[in-house]
């Protein structure tokens, strides 16, 4: 190619505009166990199953709700893309998503009869 017929640089593409590569898609899902939010929110939902076990399920559902509250606010404070195992769509919806959970289960949690 001569030296006057370079090509222009690529202009940036937003990340939603960029093709889906199927292999990429595959290695990222395989690299997921490496992923310490993923093992991080699991652990969560773990002991709040075990609390609920442990002690009764209002406590339990209150301490899955203390991990929804966790989650928003560091999806809040993270810079883009943020944790994968909070981040789904655009940061407001996901803190948006996150924070109602959070207060429904606890609205839930606090009219369930004792155990």
């Amino acid at each position: 190619m001569p030296q006057d017929e370079v090509d222009p640089p690529p202009a940036e593409v937003p990340a939603e505009e960029v093709p889906l590569d199927p292999r990429s898609i595959a290695r990222a899902s395989l690299a997921a166990g490496r992923n310490r939010s993923l093992w991080w929110t699991m652990s969560g939902i773990v002991v709040s199953v075990g609390v609920a076990f442990l002690t009764d399920a209002v406590v339990g559902s209150y301490v899955l709700a203390l991990l929804l509250v966790a989650s928003a606010v560091v999806r809040a404070v993270t810079p883009a893309p943020g944790p994968v195992a909070v981040s789904v769509r655009s940061k407001p919806l996901d803190v948006a998503v996150l924070a109602t959970g959070a207060l429904a289960l606890a609205v839930l949690a606090s009219v369930l009869p004792p155990a």
